[in-house]
C-alpha cells in the first residue's frame, strides 16, 4: 500500500492543481457561478490535496460554507491510481475541518458517472434527481392579475435579493451574497418583484448560444400562492421573446411539485438531462 500525504490547499499549488485537472479524466466540478480557475485563485475554502512521492494525485474541495452546508466543489484523482484510497484519505482529512466549521451536511450533484462509484463509501446517499425542463415557442398562458411591480434589478438590490433567496430556499440550495453578485454580473436578465415597496421575489436568467436558462426564480414563503412566481416567469419570457429568443431551460427538484406545476403551465417539458443529487450528514 503506497504512502499518501494529505495537505491543505495553498495558492502556490494552483498550477499543480490545474495540471492535474487538465491531464486526467476523473474530474468533478460543481455547477456554480465561478469558473474553477477563478474559484481556486480567489477563494479560501476547505480543500485537501493528496501527494504521492511529491506528485499531486488527488484534490477534494467544497464550496464556501453557508448555513451549515456546502457542496463538493472539486474532486480530481489521477487516472492511473488507487481512486478509492485517495478519495477516502482526502475525505477523512476534510471532514475534520468541516466539523470544526459546524458543517452539518455536504451535498453533491453528480455531473459525471465516475464519481457515483465512490461517493457511497464516503457516506453519501441518493436523495432525488434535479430535472431539466425546456420550452420552445412564443405561446404564453393568459396573465393573471396581481399587484406586484416588476422592475429590473440593480446592484443595490443584491442584499435584499439574498434575503429573498434564503427565505425561499432551504440549505443547501441557498445562494450567498458573493454567489449572487457573480450571478448578477453575468445574467442576461435579472428582475425583482415588489409589493408595497418591499421586495418579495426575483428572477435571474442567463443567455447561452440561442437560448436562455432560468437560473433562479424565488418568492418569499409568505407571498407564495399569489401568482407572483408566474408573473416573474412570464415577464422574463416576454423580455427574451422581444430579443427573438424563444427557447428557455431551467432546473428544479423532482420533488418540487408546486414549481413543476407552474413550469408545466408555461409550456416547460422534461428534456431528459437530469442530475442525481446526493447528500451526507456529518
Amino acid at each position: 500500500m503506497f504512502p499518501l500525504t494529505i495537505t491543505p490547499y495553498q495558492r502556490r499549488y494552483l498550477q499543480r492543481v490545474r495540471d492535474l485537472i487538465f491531464h486526467n479524466h476523473m474530474v468533478h466540478t460543481h455547477l456554480d457561478w465561478h469558473e474553477t480557475d477563478q474559484w481556486l485563485d480567489t477563494q479560501t475554502v476547505p480543500m485537501r490535496l493528496a501527494w504521492y512521492k511529491g506528485r499531486l494525485v488527488g484534490v477534494l474541495g467544497v464550496s464556501a460554507p453557508l448555513n451549515h452546508t456546502c457542496w463538493v466543489r472539486l474532486a480530481v484523482v489521477q487516472d492511473q491510481s488507487d481512486h478509492s484510497r485517495i478519495l477516502r484519505a482526502l475525505w477523512d482529512e476534510l471532514v475534520i475541518e468541516l466539523r470544526s466549521l459546524y458543517i452539518e451536511a455536504v451535498a453533491l450533484l453528480a455531473m459525471h458517472d465516475w464519481i457515483l462509484r465512490y461517493i457511497p463509501m464516503l457516506g453519501f446517499r441518493y436523495i432525488e434527481d434535479i430535472i431539466t425542463l425546456e420550452r420552445n415557442g412564443a405561446e404564453l398562458p393568459p396573465p393573471r392579475p396581481n399587484p406586484m411591480l416588476i422592475r429590473s434589478a440593480e446592484m443595490e438590490d443584491l442584499e435584499a435579493m439574498v434575503r429573498v433567496d434564503n427565505a425561499a430556499f432551504a440549505p443547501p440550495w441557498q445562494l450567498s451574497l458573493d454567489e449572487l453578485r457573480q450571478a448578477y454580473r453575468i445574467a442576461a436578465s435579472c428582475t425583482v418583484g415588489e409589493l408595497d415597496g418591499e421586495m418579495v421575489g426575483y428572477q435571474l436568467t442567463t443567455l447561452y448560444f440561442d437560448g436562455a436558462h432560468l437560473a433562479r426564480l424565488a418568492v418569499v414563503p409568505e407571498a407564495q400562492g399569489l401568482g407572483l412566481g408566474g408573473a416573474l416567469l412570464g415577464d422574463a419570457l416576454q423580455r427574451f421573446m422581444r430579443r427573438s429568443v424563444y427557447t428557455m431551460t431551467l432546473n428544479t427538484q423532482s420533488s418540487n411539485i408546486r414549481s413543476r406545476h407552474l413550469y408545466t403551465r408555461y409550456g416547460f417539458k422534461p428534456n431528459g438531462y437530469d442530475l442525481p443529487y446526493w447528500l451526507v450528514k456529518l
